[in-house]
Parts: C-alpha cells; sequence; structure tokens
C-alpha cells in the first residue's frame, strides 16, 4: 500500500484518564487501580516526528511525496472551565474535531433515542489500539458497558513460544529465586507462592514497539550512551594530556648512571601508557562509530492460577487461569509484580517501560503454550478506533461547546490489530482472516478496514473471498477505505474495489476546510473575488472505475482531530485519508443499527448497503463539487438511512443481494468504455442480474419458500439519455439459468471529449420511492484527442482552455484551469507505437502573492490486471514562474492516456492556470505491454541478446547503456511441516444459513473450517570475505494480498545463531540485509484451509537477490561478429555509443556478456540481473530488464599431469588395520575413556611417531569427559594437551623436530616442479605439512587452555606467557583454517595482552577486530572476553551493558521465526 505524508495537527495534548472499574493498569510490574474521573491537563507539546504506518487512509494536506514522515505540529490549547447550561437553551455542540453536521448524525440522534450506537458492536482492524488513550479507555456513553470488548493481535507478532523451557518451583524452597533465560536470576512476590511449575520464555523490548516508539526510543537511549561515551572519551584524552606534559617537563641539573636508566625505564613506561592509551581512544571512537541498540530482552514468566476457577468472574473456571508476569524494567526484581489475566478475563492493562509509554495487555493460546504480548502498531488504530466510537466522559469535556465524542459513542469496540510490527505495520493476510473470525465470534455488527493495496484481480483470492464470506455468510457489514492514489480515474485499491464490503471515498465541507486547516477562501477573476469554499472529495480520494467499471459506494468526512495512542506524546491528531472517511462512515452505519433496533428493525448487512446508498445525499445537492467517481452514490446520511431502512424493511427482495455482471466482458461489474477504439466497436450489452442468496448446503423449508417466492416486477431506468435499456424486467430466483439477463444499448456519437457516466436503476415498479434495488454503473470516455486533426489541429473547451495538436501531428499542447476541489482531467490516445511519453508544465498568469502547488497524476492504461501503481505516474508540481518542468511516463499505444492536474488547496484554494506539452515516443523495442514477464536474456550458452530499434513517431537520442547489479539464486525448500492452526484464532465459523439449518447441537466452531499453516525452510550460504546484500522473496505469490490463493506469506531470514535478521511479506519488498560469510535459513509460512493446497506448494521456489559489490557492464554493439566474440579486445572495437536515430530509420543492438569475470561466489545457474537503459537522460521510461544466466564455471589452466589411480601406491595391510583401529578408538573417545587409554597405550608402543595417533590424542584430550576426582577442567585437558604436545617431540620420539620443520618451510620447501619430479620429495612434503598442522592445532589448544586457568588464576599468567610465545612461532590468523580457530586465537592474544602485559587497550582491540572480521557462532565467546575487558576499565559500564543487550540479541535464548 502506497502512502505519504501525515501533517497532523494537535489541538488537545491531553493526560491519559480512566473510568472507575474500566481497567486496571499494569506500570513498572505494579497493578494500580486506575482512579476514577482524573482531571486532564493541557500541556504544551514540542514539535516531533513520527512515522506513519503504511495503510490507505493517512495522506499529507499539501501531497509531500518525496518523503514518508509525518510532521506533527502541536499548539497548546487552554482548559475551559464547566458551566452549566440553561435547561431552555439549545445547547446542541459543534462536532470540529470529528465531523457529524455533515452526516447528519445529530438529528440522528435528536429523531431517535439510544441512536448513538448503544449495543452495537465494531471491529475496527488496523494497526490495533492504544487501551488507555483519552475516550476511548472508559466505557460507552451509558458510562457502565466497558468501550473495549477485547484487543487481540490476529498477526501473530507478539506471540511468544512458553512450551520449551517449563520449570518445577516450590516459592518455600527456592529462595524464591528462579533463573530467567536471560540468564537474569529472577525475584518472585508472594504470588508465587502457589505456583507448582513456571513456564519461562524472554521477548525483547524493541520487538513490541511500534516503528515510531522503536525509532524514538532509540535515539534517545543513544543519547544517554553517548553522554556516558563522550565524557570517557574526554576523561581518557584528559589523563593522556598529563603524560604528555611529562615529556615537555625540563631536565634535572644533575644526573647519575643509576638515574639515567631509572628515568629511561620511566620513560619507557609512561610511552607504553601512552601508547595504550592512544589505542584506547581509538577502540573507544570505533566503539561509538559502530553503536548498535538491541534493546533490552525481558523475562516473561507464566503459571496457571487455579485460584481463578473459583471466582465469579466469567471464567469458566474448571482448570484455572493461564497468567503471566513480564519483567518490565529487565532488572530480574518481580516481587511487587501483579500477573496479568488475558484482558477478557480482568481487563488488565500495563505499560512497557524504558520512557516508551505503549500499552499493552496479553493473549493466551493453545493451552498455554502461547503468550500472545498485544500491543499496537501505530497511532493509525487508535485514530481510525476514536473516529468510529470515542467516547469522552465529562471529566474529559473541555468546557467548550464542540463535540469530542466519536460518531458512536455508545458502541463497543473490539480492536483486532491486523498490521503486523514485523513488516512495518503492514497488514498481513493472517492478520485479516483471523480478524474476521473474530469479529464473527465477538459477535460484531459491523467491521472497519482503513487499509487496502494495489490488486490485480479483485474479488478474487483467499482474503477477497472471506470478506466475502464475512458480509454475505457472517452478517457483518464491512467498511473499508477507497485508497489514496487520487485523482486520476481508476485508481481504487483492494479492498475498496472488492463488491461486499461498502467502499467509502474521503469528502471534506467546507466546515471542516476552515475548522481542521484553517483555509482561506479563494479569490478568483480579474478582481480577485473572494469565492467560497465548497464541498469536495479531497484530491487524494482514489477514483473509480475500477477496469470492470465498479465505483466507490458512498462518502464521508475524510478528515478528524481524534485520539492517538499515549505513546506518540501527545493527545490528539489530524489525520486525513480516505482511512477517517471510513470508520466516520462505519460510526454513523452503528449508529443506524442502533436506531433501528429501537424500532424493532433487526437490519442486516444488504439492507444496510442499500440503505446508505439510497439515501446518500448527492454532493451537488448542498452545494458541493459532484464527483460520482470519488463519492459514489454520495455523503451518508444518517437519519436518511435509518428512515429508509425502516420504512422499507420487510419488503420482498429489500435484504436479498443482486449480482450485475457484464457476461462478454469478462463479468465485469459495470460498463467502462475508456480506450477510442473501443467506442468504434458494438456498443450493445448484454447484462446478467442474479439474486445472491445465503442458503445451507441443504436447503431449510423456509429457504426454499424464499426461492419459490421471489418475483420482482422492477423498472429499469437509465440516467442518461444516451444509455437506452427496457423499461422493465420480472427478476425471480432463476437458479436453474444461472439468472436472467437484459440489453444495454449505448449511443456515444455526439459525446463531448471527456468521461461521462450514467447507470441503469432497477426499481421496484410497485414502490418507486424504495430506491434501486440494483444498478449498473457505466462510464464512457471520450478522448480529447478524437476531436483534433491535422485539418482541425484546435478544440477549444472554454474560453481559457483548450487542447491543441501540433504542427507534427504528434504531440499535443493543451491548457488547464483549476480551482478548488475540481479534478481536471484531459484524455490522449496515445500514438501508434509509442512507447513513452514526456509532459511539460509551465504556469501561467502567476499573480505575486500565490504559489500554487499542483498534484499531477497520469495513469497511461486500464485494462485487464495491472494496478494503476504499476505504471502510473503521480508528482508534485510547485508553480513558479518561468520555470518548466518535465515528467515522463511510460504509455502504451491505441490506450488512452489520461492526464489529471488537480490543486492542491486545503490550504491556499487559489485558482490556477497551467499549459501542458504531451510529446510522444518510442525506440519501438519494448513489448507491447506495460508491464512484461519478457526481458532481454543471455543464456549461458549464448554470449549475446539481439534486438533492434526504430523510431516511427519522431526523431530520438539512443544513448544507451546496460549493466548487471544483483544475483538471482533460486532454492527449493530443504524441510516442510504443516500442521494445524490455533484453535483460538484460526477456525473459520460456517454460513449463518448453516448454523441455522444444524439439526445438532454442534457449535459454531465445530462446524466451522480448521485453518493449517506449513512452514518451508530455505538454507543459503553466503561466501568470502566481503558481505554481501541479501534479499529473499517468494515471487510466485508475491505483491499479492487480497488476490493471492493462499491465507498469507510472511518469511524469516536468520543466520546460524538463529537470530532473525529481516521479515517480508506478501506485498513490500524488504530492504536488503548485509550478510556476512556463513549459512542462513529462510523459513516461510503459508496458511490455508485445505491440507491438499498446502501439499502441492511444498516445493515453492524461493529467490534470493545478492547485489554485486560493483556493476557488471555489458558492452553494446551493432555488429553481430562483434556480439559473439566478445572476449577479443585488440581488433579496434568500440561500444556502441550515442547516436541520432532519425525519423524511420532502424538500428540493431546487440548486448554481449559481461567482460568482467564474476564473482567467485557466483554459481552456475545463477541468474544476474539489471537493465538496459536506451537513453541515459530518461532511464524511467527507456530502461529494460536484462537477465544473464551463469555458465558453468571454466576449467582451470593447469599443466600438471593427474596421475591415475593405478600410479598412487595402496595402502599396506598394516596401515589399513592401524587406521581401523584409530577410528574405533574415536568412537570410544566419549563412551569409555578406560578402554580407549587401553588401546592408547596399545596403539602408541606400535607407531610412537604416528601423527594421526597423535591428532586422536589430541582430540581425546579436548573432547573426552573429564574425569569425576578432578576438581579443573580447563587444567585436566592442558595436563592432557601438554602430555600430547611432549609426545610428539623428537626428543621424545616423536615425530616432530621444530627446528627441522622450519628450516623445511623457511629455507628448503621445494616448489611445485620439484615436487611433481620427485615422487620422495612429494611425500616428504605431505608429511611436513601433516607434522606442521598438528603442530599448530596443539600450540592453539595448550595456550588456550593456559589462558583459561590464568583467566582464573592470575599467579598462572608465566605459563600463558610461555604458551604464547611458543604458538607465536607457529601460528598466525592467516594460516587458521576456519573462524572458529580465529576466535580461539583471537581470546588468547586478547588474554595474553590484558593478564600478561597488563595491556587492556590492546586486548580491545584484538577483540574488536576479530568481532569485525569474523563470523559464526563462535563470536558469543569474543562479545563475553570484551565484557570481561571492559569490566576492567571505569566508566565502560554503559558499553558492557549495551554489548550484553546485543550478545542476547545475536544469539536468541528464544527462537522466535514465524
Amino acid at each position: 500500500m502506497s502512502i505519504a505524508l501525515v501533517r497532523a495537527l494537535l489541538v488537545l495534548s491531553a493526560h491519559h484518564s480512566s473510568r472507575a472499574r474500566a481497567f486496571t493498569t499494569v506500570h513498572g510490574n505494579k497493578l494500580h487501580e486506575t482512579p476514577s474521573r482524573r482531571r486532564r491537563s493541557a500541556n504544551d507539546a514540542a514539535i516531533r516526528k513520527t512515522s506513519p504506518p503504511r495503510r490507505a487512509g493517512i495522506i499529507d494536506n499539501e501531497m509531500r511525496l518525496t518523503t514518508e514522515r509525518s510532521v506533527i505540529i502541536a499548539t497548546k490549547m487552554t482548559t475551559a472551565s464547566n458551566t452549566n447550561p440553561d435547561p431552555d437553551v439549545d445547547h446542541r455542540r459543534r462536532s470540529r474535531g470529528i465531523p457529524k453536521e455533515e452526516t447528519g448524525i445529530y438529528d440522528l440522534y435528536d429523531e431517535y433515542p439510544k441512536s448513538d450506537g448503544s449495543g452495537v458492536k465494531i471491529c475496527i482492524m488496523d494497526t490495533g489500539c492504544d487501551l488507555n488513550a483519552a475516550g476511548l479507555n472508559g466505557t460507552t456513553s451509558d458510562g457502565i458497558t466497558p468501550k473495549y470488548i477485547d484487543f487481540l493481535d490476529c498477526t501473530g507478532d507478539g506471540d511468544v513460544v512458553m512450551n520449551e523451557t517449563v520449570v518445577p518451583f516450590d516459592y518455600a524452597t527456592s529462595n524464591k529465586t528462579v533463573e530467567g533465560l536471560s540468564g537474569r536470576n529472577i525475584t518472585v512476590g508472594e504470588w508465587a507462592e502457589n505456583v507448582g511449575a513456571l513456564k519461562l520464555g524472554a521477548v525483547r523490548l524493541y520487538e513490541l514497539l511500534p516503528y515510531g516508539v522503536r525509532k524514538r526510543l532509540k535515539r534517545e537511549r543513544k543519547e544517554a550512551f553517548m553522554v556516558k561515551h563522550r565524557a570517557l572519551i574526554s576523561e581518557t584524552q584528559k589523563t593522556l594530556d598529563g603524560l604528555n606534559g611529562l615529556n615537555d617537563a625540563p631536565p634535572s641539573e644533575k644526573s647519575d648512571a643509576d638515574g639515567d636508566d631509572a628515568k629511561k625505564e620511566a620513560a619507557k613506561k609512561v610511552e607504553s601508557e601512552k601508547k595504550e592509551l592512544k589505542l584506547l581512544l581509538e577502540q573507544l571512537k570505533a566503539i561509538m562509530d559502530s553503536y548498535e541498540d538491541y534493546g533490552p530482552l525481558m523475562d516473561l514468566i507464566m503459571f496457571k492460577d487455579m485460584g481463578e476457577a473459583e471466582k465469579d468472574n466469567g471464567d469458566d473456571g474448571d482448570d484455572g487461569v493461564w497468567k503471566a508476569v513480564i519483567d518490565l524494567e529487565a532488572d530480574g526484581n518481580l516481587v511487587d509484580a501483579t500477573p496479568m489475566a488475558p484482558f477478557g478475563h480482568a481487563r488488565q492493562i500495563g505499560e512497557l517501560a524504558f520512557g516508551s509509554a505503549v500499552t499493552f495487555c496479553i493473549q493466551v493460546y493453545d493451552d498455554g503454550n502461547i503468550l500472545n504480548i498485544v500491543t499496537d502498531a501505530g497511532s493509525h488504530g487508535t485514530h481510525v478506533a476514536g473516529i468510529a466510537a470515542a467516547n469522552f466522559d465529562s471529566d474529559d469535556d473541555d468546557g467548550s461547546s464542540d463535540d469530542l465524542n466519536g460518531a458512536a459513542p455508545g458502541a463497543q469496540i473490539l480492536a483486532c490489530k491486523i498490521g503486523d510490527g514485523r513488516l512495518d505495520s503492514t497488514e498481513t493476510g493472517t492478520g485479516l482472516i483471523r480478524a474476521l473470525i473474530a469479529a464473527k465470534r465477538h459477535g460484531c455488527d459491523v467491521v472497519n478496514l482503513s487499509y487496502g493495496e494495489s490488486s490485480w484481480q479483485p474479488n478474487s483470492g483467499r482474503v477477497s473471498r472471506v470478506f466475502a464470506d464475512a458480509v454475505r455468510d457472517w452478517g457483518m457489514t464491512v467498511f473499508t477505505s477507497a485508497g489514496n492514489d487520487g485523482p486520476a480515474l481508476s485508481s481504487l485499491g483492494c479492498p475498496g474495489s472488492l463488491t461486499a464490503p461498502v467502499t467509502v471515498g474521503a469528502y471534506v465541507s467546507p466546515a471542516m476546510s476552515v475548522e481542521q486547516y484553517s483555509t482561506l477562501p479563494p479569490v478568483g477573476g480579474d478582481d480577485e473575488v473572494v469565492v467560497p469554499l465548497r464541498g469536495a472529495s479531497y484530491y487524494f480520494s482514489s477514483r473509480g472505475p475500477t477496469p470492470d467499471g465498479m465505483l466507490p459506494d458512498v462518502c464521508a468526512p475524510g478528515g478528524a482531530i481524534a485520539p492517538i495512542p499515549r505513546h506518540s506524546l501527545q493527545g490528539k491528531a489530524q489525520y486525513h485519508g480516505t482511512s477517517m472517511s471510513s470508520p466516520n462512515a462505519c460510526g454513523v452505519a452503528a449508529c443506524i443499527l442502533s436506531a433501528v433496533r429501537g424500532k424493532g428493525v433487526n437490519c442486516g448487512p444488504v439492507e444496510l448497503k442499500r440503505g446508505l446508498m439510497n439515501s446518500a445525499v448527492r454532493a451537488v445537492e448542498v452545494d458541493g463539487v459532484d464527483d460520482p467517481f470519488a463519492q459514489g452514490a454520495g455523503l451518508v446520511s444518517a437519519r436518511d438511512c435509518a428512515e429508509y431502512i425502516i420504512s422499507n424493511h420487510g419488503k420482498r427482495g429489500q435484504n436479498l443481494a443482486i449480482d450485475v455482471s457484464i457476461p462478454a466482458r469478462n463479468q465485469a461489474r459495470g460498463i467502462y468504455i475508456r480506450d477510442e477504439v473501443e467506442l468504434e466497436g458494438p456498443m450493445t450489452f448484454g447484462v446478467q442480474v442474479k439474486p445472491r442468496f445465503s442458503h445451507s448446503n441443504q436447503r431449510t423449508s423456509s429457504e426454499m419458500d424464499e426461492l419459490l417466492s421471489l418475483e420482482l416486477d422492477l423498472q429499469l431506468k437509465a440516467s442518461e439519455d444516451w444509455v437506452a435499456c427496457p423499461d422493465s424486467m420480472r427478476l425471480m430466483s432463476a437458479t436453474e439459468r444461472n439468472g436472467q439477463t437484459f440489453s444495454v444499448r449505448l449511443n456515444t456519437d455526439g459525446m463531448t471529449p471527456g468521461v461521462h457516466f450514467a447507470t441503469v436503476d432497477a426499481i421496484d415498479a410497485s414502490d418507486p420511492d424504495r430506491g434501486n434495488l440494483f444498478s449498473l454503473p457505466i462510464t464512457v470516455i471520450v478522448p480529447h484527442t478524437k476531436f483534433v486533426s491535422k485539418d482541425e489541429p484546435t478544440l477549444k473547451l472554454n474560453d481559457n482552455e483548450h487542447v491543441i495538436l501540433k504542427g507534427n501531428g504528434l504531440d499535443i499542447a493543451t491548457t488547464y484551469e483549476l480551482v478548488q476541489g475540481v479534478p481536471n482531467r484531459r484524455f490522449l490516445t496515445v500514438p501508434r507505437g509509442a512507447e513513452y511519453a514526456t509532459i511539460k508544465l509551465r504556469g501561467r498568469k502567476l499573480g505575486t502573492s500565490t504559489s500554487p502547488r499542483v498534484l499531477v497524476h497520469a495513469i497511461p492504461f486500464v485494462g485487464g490486471d495491472m494496478p494503476n501503481s504499476e505504471c502510473q505516474l503521480k508528482r508534485l508540481y510547485a508553480m513558479k514562474d518561468g520555470v518548466e518542468e518535465e515528467y515522463h511516463v511510460r504509455v502504451k499505444d491505441g490506450s488512452t492516456l489520461e492526464l489529471c492536474l488537480q490543486l492542491l488547496w486545503l490550504a491556499n484554494p487559489c485558482p490556477a492556470s497551467i499549459e501542458a506539452d504531451i510529446e510522444f515516443h518510442s525506440l519501438d523495442i519494448r513489448s507491447s505491454t506495460l508491464i512484461s514477464s519478457q526481458p532481454i536474456t543471455i543464456t549461458a550458452a549464448k554470449e549475446f541478446a539481439r534486438l533492434g530499434a526504430s523510431t516511427p513517431l519522431r526523431s530520438e537520442k539512443l544513448n544507451a547503456s546496460c549493466s548487471l547489479k544483483s544475483v538471482r539464486r533460486t532454492l527449493r525448500p530443504q524441510s516442510s511441516a504443516i500442521k494445524l492452526g490455533l484453535a483460538d484464532l484460526d477456525v473459520q465459523p460456517p454460513s449463518d444459513a448453516e448454523v441455522r439449518s444444524s439439526d445438532s447441537q454442534q457449535s459454531a466452531t465445530a462446524l466451522g473450517t480448521q485453518i493449517y499453516e506449513m512452514r518451508l525452510g530455505y538454507k543459503f550460504s553466503i561466501e568470502g570475505d566481503k558481505e554481501i546484500k541479501a534479499r529473499p522473496s517468494i515471487p510466485s505469490l508475491f505483491a499479492q494480498i487480497y488476490d493471492s490463493p493462499v491465507d498469507s506469506q510472511l518469511w524469516a531470514l536468520e543466520d546460524s545463531n538463529s537470530q532473525i535478521l529481516a521479515y517480508g511479506g506478501a506485498i513490500h519488498h524488504a530492504d536488503p540485509v548485509s550478510l556476512k560469510k556463513g549459512d542462513y535459513t529462510v523459513t516461510l509460512l503459508i496458511r490455508h484451509p485445505n491440507r491438499d493446497v498446502l501439499e502441492t506448494m511444498k516445493n515453492t521456489p524461493c529467490e534470493i537477490s545478492l547485489t554485486l559489490p560493483d556493476a557488471l557492464t555489458c558492452n553494446l554493439y551493432d555488429e553481430l561478429d562483434k556480439a559473439s566474440t566478445p572476449g577479443l579486445k585488440d581488433d579496434g572495437r568500440s561500444p556502441l555509443g550515442s547516436i541520432l536515430l532519425h525519423k524511420g530509420s532502424h538500428k540493431d543492438i546487440y548486448v554481449s556478456r559481461p567482460m568482467e569475470d564474476l564473482p567467485a561466489w557466483v554459481a552456475p545457474g545463477d541468474i544476474l540481473v539489471g537493465s538496459l537503459v536506451l537513453d541515459k537522460d530518461k532511464e524511467g521510461v527507456t530502461s529494460m530488464d536484462v537477465l544473464y544466466v551463469a555458465p558453468p564455471k571454466p576449467k582451470k589452466e593447469d599443466s600438471e599431469k593427474e596421475k591415475s589411480d593405478s600410479e598412487e601406491k595402496p595402502d599396506s595391510l598394516e596401515d589399513v588395520v592401524f587406521k581401523a583401529k584409530l577410528d574405533h578408538m574415536a568412537k570410544l573417545r566419549a563412551k569409555n575413556a578406560t578402554l580407549y587409554q587401553e588401546h592408547a597405550t596399545e596403539l602408541k608402543k606400535e607407531r610412537p611417531s604416528s601423527v594421526p595417533l597423535l591428532s586422536e590424542l589430541l582430540s581425546f584430550a579436548l573432547e573426552s569427559p573429564v574425569p569425576s576426582t578432578e576438581l579443573s577442567e580447563e587444567k585436566w585437558r592442558a595436563k592432557e594437551v601438554e602430555l600430547v604436545y611432549n609426545a610428539m617431540q623428537n626428543t621424545n620420539d616423536g615425530p616432530i623436530n621444530a627446528t627441522t620443520l622450519a628450516q623445511y618451510f623457511g629455507l628448503n620447501e621445494p616448489d611445485k616442479d620439484e615436487l611433481e619430479a620427485d615422487d620422495e620429495a612429494k611425500k616428504l612434503n605431505k608429511e611436513m605439512k601433516e607434522q606442521r598442522k598438528l603442530l599448530r592445532k596443539t600450540l592453539l589448544s595448550r595456550a588456550a587452555l593456559a589462558g583459561d586457568i590464568a583467566d582464573k588464576d592470575l599467579s598462572a599468567e608465566a605459563g600463558l606467557s610461555e604458551a604464547v610465545t611458543e604458538l607465536k612461532k607457529w601460528v598466525s590468523a592467516a594460516c587458521l583454517e576456519n573462524d572458529k580457530e580465529k576466535v580461539k586465537l583471537a581470546i588468547i592474544l586478547a588474554r595474553h595482552a590484558r593478564i600478561c602485559q597488563r595491556k587492556k587497550a590492546t586486548a580491545v582491540s584484538i577483540l574488536l577486530k576479530a568481532k569485525k572480521d569474523l563470523s559464526g557462532k563462535d563470536l558469543k565467546q569474543v562479545d563475553e572476553e570484551l565484557i570481561k575487558v571492559y569490566g576492567l576499565f571505569d566508566g565502560m559500564g554503559h558499553v558492557g551493558d549495551n554489548l550484553k543487550e546485543g550478545i542476547l540479541a545475536h544469539f536468541p535464548v528464544l527462537k522466535r521465526g514465524v
């Protein structure tokens, strides 16, 4: 989903308040009863920046499209005193924050008692809500019923597995402590007195925080770290400066030999100290530069409270209640902590610590195996919930006449988090489906979803079908935002383009413009006369029609000043978007439901939607700008809708959905004629009408009666005279004929240029006031270019606007007059062969006092399954006198390009005049479709790819280049596992009809459909010493959510330590992650209710995109022989340069394979990916994908003659027997030490100088179990290693003479030719290398054990010093085989520097270098060693604490995954 900026205007910075009995809250592990009627204080708020969630609802007032930051401007508010109103005076309050007058909600309140949503349940599917936000933290309007029903995390991003560590616990004998997974000793309180077992878990704070809060906390914690660190650096520098001052002291006049020696020794010591301090300063600065904050790890404890079973609190009571205690301060002190039960049980909420101010509750699933910590993923959901149903009591009242409440203050809220925090709050299919299931389970009447994404095929896919089920079969009305991708036509996203929900566009009234945006009234004309503001659709509100002709259903106010989470550090904010219009309409619907229920009317989703549309008020009726493409039927009208529902309830077919489609146009839901060529085709269309019944699989008698009795005499009426339709039709169930049909004929002759809209409405002939029972939308676009030609090049639209065909018969010049609230559109038929268009804009008649800002939106093609977001141009144009701006957009020949300009008028709505030139270009080289799966491919066997450029329209510059920038590697799963989803969340309910028809007492859950989940595991490795940026994806399922064939896809990338490095979803690419050398795993989660579907997807490929460190150039030629021999360099060739292709000319282009060698890690079959750019100055519209299939690696040239197997001397029988004995010994190593030693003694007698035997003895010394009689493992192993070390010396009949070995490799090692010519020399070389390898391994182990001993007993430093001295003779990092051995060497050298040389800074330097250069699990030892060293410095506690958090993040104690 695409999102622009938020400008949030703070009008109220409220301290949170709570009602009595509404919540109990947990702060700092302590439970407090929230005081009743706490007075809210008004505070100044500083200017802050936060990052908005990506969703349908938030758009910047001024459309700053280049960034994703929301600027929140805070203003000071003064609290007014309360006054007692005169009962004889009408004190109706205005709603300036959350608009209500526009929807007539006050008229509904007046007409119908208890019409404020009382008794209605609203499900808010969003980022989740702050349970303690003002206006939402108490009750509904009755003062008794809790506002929140429950708060559910439907994404699973707060899940913590709690069944891996279960420990028995006895409060009396345990010393009241238990070791947490963090390694901290946790002290428990009296709450654990009767607990017999504890489940342990852990979670990092940052995994629970919304993006904006996480960013704020990291900034605050970093600054706190840097303050301490800069002080440490300053103190170190001060000490160094003091030592430098010693060198400046005047020399003594007298001296003697002893004194000179002492001074030299002192000077030497000073120089050593200075060197260490300088090194320490370097390391401190390196620590500062590499600072990372992974956040604190909080321990979790869960237990079952059996005492709760006896309480009368609504719980079933038989098995007790699972409770959790969270170490919020991450300090191990839980003495005063209050165990929390699931929110629905005891309504407990807590607040995460460290200044986050994030409210949370818990849920428990799978019989205590999963603890879910529920937090919001951003401010969006709280704002949406506030619009729908906030309820402020008198203490929340600021005493003004402003109505602070949401549309339905009497309604309850079920908060369902569908924005996954792991994906920066993007929605997932899992979250959406679970939320709909939960809404049904909790009996919700209406659902609001203010989210949306692009969709390839509306009404298809698993999630889309569940939305349809929720409305048609489960009896819930779903409201959803139209999207924020306007103002051009055909910009609706999904789920706004689905049939079943109520899709809501965003409308702004004149009052809203003034009150929320302080809009100046526009001035117009030469006299600059003030023009009244008009109501209109927001410029960003997505427009219909969809490619198959559908429009939004209604519109509602699309801006509001509403509560946001406390962690945003302000009480309310002004957001606008269709995300705000949808909950406004949803809240209005809740009020309507409560009103009609008060009259005894039970209204279902079909009746409600039909009532909303038939009672909607067109904008023109309230002196607004009418726009059916954004507003649908019009502005919702609360009282009119309630009256419509009551007066028409029970009439035949009133609660029956009727599907309308055009079979000949792929079952389109409307008629949409967009391209000029279509105007020349048949204009008669068959329309299929089919009633949609929600019946059980085996129809009941009443359902059969409904089928048989349906007979409606309908009058068909066309809204425009260019549409002809039959006068009537008689609608029956017609199930055997799959519906009934009639025809519609369009007469497009004589139509003016532009867009035309009409409907064919079906009205009950016996009751015309009932409104339409179904409607067929018809949109016809007549391109402006249809009316210009070389003979008549000018089309005059009005006195100030025209369209002109330029002299070349190709390009277009046009003018725009822009006024407040009105999108101005030009429709241009793209010339045959055109591939892209250049749009040039110039302001004209600019005044001195205004600088208009204009949104430029061009959609070049609508058709098939391509969403507008894949091909559109959208830019902000700031008009400047004498300045021309140029934009480029890809086009498709023969299609209609819409170029829509709209004034950004919320702050400054003054009119603007613009001139536009549209030039069409082509090199006739691309696929004819805008989005194609046909890249230029250089296969592994072919050295080049061929294509041709032509210029059918005009002369064009060809300034081409080609490069490859990344590698795609395809993986197959190496593991798969399918299991049932959670019984609490993942059982899709049956239809209401199925439940009613069931003759058993089975619950809806028992009749429901269980969802399965499959996890696939993929493995890959990164090779080489340089980091490589990698990004996984699942191409076959990517860019699909609502239209995906599965419920969801979510992947996690983790390293060999099980640290999660990145998450990715279905719609937005994750950022690439820099990976070191090592092994990595991608785990993919896919869900579906049909296990067989998952079985067929067990081999779903995963693609890893690996960024090349340097782009590889592919040369371009215009001659075949050059391209087919790309390896030649000295034949005078030169690549294709910049040339001008004259109109009508042609040029062959050959793209050769890259000349540079491929990186060593590129494997055969990998795909190298890049682009061919035809004009470097217009890369965005002239680029094409290029693929190069990596060929098999060339065989390395080798002049050595390989010996055949027959030339190799076979091992003797004695050698074979000896090796077998060694193998047998290795198996005894960990099983039977006594027998092992017996075999070892025997073999040492047989071959005392055997290198393989000594290697095995060394392995025994390092790996075998330590005898129980030994007190120190390190000393015992050191003793055993020393025995091996002594045994290998030639002075003890061992094989190794260190002097001879050194001479051999230092002076006498033969070269390759000598070895090849002399078999004896070759044999000797092999033996010498084996001896050196054994010596190095022994010396490394010997020094490591000496370091372990000296680390615990400083008196043993001499042994460490001697071992390191010997080690350095033979071992360096370069000669070691793997990172494990290099880590061991780094720790040895660091301990030697710290213990033997008293050089702590040197130790830090060694360890930090190892940390930077090496990878793998053994780096944990480096971090632990660093913590020891940091602890020896004064003032480095903050560094050690930060590193401890890093260890727990890099080496997780509890795996999360997906």
